[in-house]
């Protein structure tokens, strides 16, 4: 009698998790985390080779809009030139690491700069009245256990972030 019992409760188990909602499934993160706190704007990555550098720049929290704790899931961040083919550049980081953000919850603020800009001679303030410049969009995608999902869509912002030093350099 108890290997029927036992058959019984794997029967219901196994019933109860074929939506997956009951054993941890994968949510679907386009709709269980939502995308906050948006900064967006154009690094000032100081002087190079001469020139003033500018990198656009994404900083956000993730915040998790579902009934249950997400964790590990990873965010790739592509930056966009406005009428281009392609990607101009992408970067992939982790968005929510081990520990699990509770329901209601957001991650620390997450800052994303793309490893491509502008180069200028002229002062920086100049960067949105030059030729050359084009606005660029920032699109965010999170992968969790093989799937992909669309978070959101952000235009990098005409404004310039000041350099700041890596607290942990002298």
């Amino acid at each position: 009698m108890p290997r029927a019992r036992v058959a019984i409760v794997a029967l219901v188990a196994l019933v109860a998790c074929a939506g997956g909602a009951a054993c941890g499934g994968t949510p679907d993160l386009g709709t269980a985390l939502s995308v906050t706190d948006v900064l967006s704007g154009w690094y000032d990555n100081g002087i190079k080779n001469g020139q003033n550098h500018l990198l656009p720049s994404i900083t956000f929290r993730l915040k998790n809009a579902s009934a249950r704790a997400i964790g590990g899931v990873q965010l790739t961040v592509s930056y966009w030139i406005e009428g281009a083919d392609g990607e101009s550049d992408s970067r992939l980081i982790t968005g929510i690491g081990g520990t699990p953000i509770q329901p209601g919850q957001s991650t620390e603020p997450l800052t994303v700069r793309a490893t491509v800009g502008y180069t200028l001679d002229q002062p920086r303030a100049e960067l949105f009245t030059h030729s050359g410049f084009k606005d660029w969009t920032v699109r965010m995608f999170a992968r969790r256990a093989g799937n992909i999902y669309a978070l959101g869509e952000f235009k990098v912002e005409r404004r310039i972030i000041p350099h700041m030093k890596d607290p942990g350099r002298p």
